[in-house]
């Protein structure tokens, strides 16, 4: 591989760093509205207090969810940066205490302690390189995935924004039963696609990976669904009100 690969090798990484939120982000939407929908079709025929329902839930989450992955990725950031600057300080504090405890974590890796010494002695030269080598090796602070609050807050809202639309989609064009078989055929074979192509992603099995994301999917309408049926044979007389 050369080395001009290995660099659009760690580019992407990085640019994958989001996935977690994009994931996260689209299967919740799609799961917390498909189910919300499925159960508020359960105890009403009203079409338009489904959708307005479904949007009110679409934007509160998306607000919910981007202010939740930012507040979380920043405290990560805060908590990663304290613990790179508590490893900086006692590289240059106790340098001694930081080489014996890069030599053991070279030696666990499987390196003699010949071996280990001569490349902390020649690191040693360097301090910056030092101090990296130090932070990742001896507390496993390595730098590949840079926290970046703001993008992930902003990739969790959209995606969730977009999972939250799918299934919303069909109570727009249709009602009934239809629009609630619709709903959850749709959320179904767009859970399976992310799952496909998560599992792509991951080198795992794509039909297992997509099985896995249809099967919440089904699971999680059916409940919502069900919920719905409960509370209308509970209180037949109660109902939502078009406004």
């Amino acid at each position: 591989m050369a080395l001009d690969e290995i660099q659009r090798k760690r580019e992407i990484i990085e640019s994958r760093a989001r996935v977690r939120e994009f994931v996260f982000g689209i299967q919740d939407g799609l799961m917390t509205t498909v189910g919300l929908l499925a159960g508020v079709q359960g105890a009403t025929e009203n079409n338009l207090v489904v959708i307005i329902t479904g949007l009110t839930s679409i934007f509160a989450g998306a607000v919910s969810m981007a202010t939740g992955s930012y507040l979380s990725s920043t405290a990560e950031k805060e908590i990663f940066q304290k613990e790179i600057k508590d490893a900086a300080e006692l590289a240059e504090t106790e340098p001694y205490v930081a080489a014996e405890g890069l030599l053991n974590a070279l030696s666990e890796e499987g390196m003699t302690k010949e071996q280990s010494y001569r490349i902390v002695k020649l690191l040693g030269l360097q301090h910056g390189v030092f101090l990296r080598t130090f932070q990742e090796k001896v507390f496993g602070l390595g730098t590949a995935e840079i926290n970046r609050p703001i993008r992930a807050g902003i990739v969790m809202g959209l995606s969730f924004i977009l999972g939250g639309a799918i299934p919303l989609l069909p109570y727009i064009l249709f009602s009934g039963v239809a629009a609630l078989y619709s709903s959850i055929g749709l959320a179904a074979i767009t859970l399976f696609s992310v799952g496909v192509f998560t599992g792509y992603l991951a080198a795992r099995p794509l039909f297992a990976s997509g099985a896995q994301f249809f099967l919440i999917a089904v699971a999680a309408s059916l409940f919502g669904y069900a919920i719905g049926l409960i509370v209308q044979y509970f209180f037949p007389g109660i109902t939502i009100p078009a406004g």
